[in-house]
């Protein structure tokens, strides 16, 4: 897994990114904007170099403490911002190549 400072885009070009896709994620919920999900996008990214060198299963729980440490009192629940998570710590992890149409969504195993 690559280090979100190692030859990938800043946080600024994230958010970007995904402010233009984020409507097309079938997990985004239509009655919720780009906003209340963008500290999962950016709790992915920054997870991506925190957690660097390890699984995203092995730190999924380590993630969803951050959630709620930076979250109190948050409206959006863990189980709902996670597929976002999951999808912006992919995409920096070169788990899901940039050409994939369904880039951030797991097919069945």
């Amino acid at each position: 897994m690559q280090n979100p400072s190692e030859s990938t885009p800043d946080w600024a070009a994230e958010e970007a990114y995904w402010r233009k896709q984020h409507s097309q994620q079938p997990y985004a919920d239509q009655s919720l904007s780009y906003d209340a999900y963008a500290p999962a996008y950016r709790l992915g990214y920054e997870g991506a170099g925190k957690y660097a060198g390890r699984d995203y299963d092995e730190v999924e729980s380590s993630l969803a403490t951050d959630w709620k440490e930076a979250q109190p009192g948050s409206a959006i629940p863990w189980d709902t911002v996670r597929p976002a998570v999951r999808a912006a710590w992919d995409r920096l992890s070169g788990v899901i190549s940039p050409r994939d149409s369904d880039r951030g969504v797991r097919g069945s195993i």
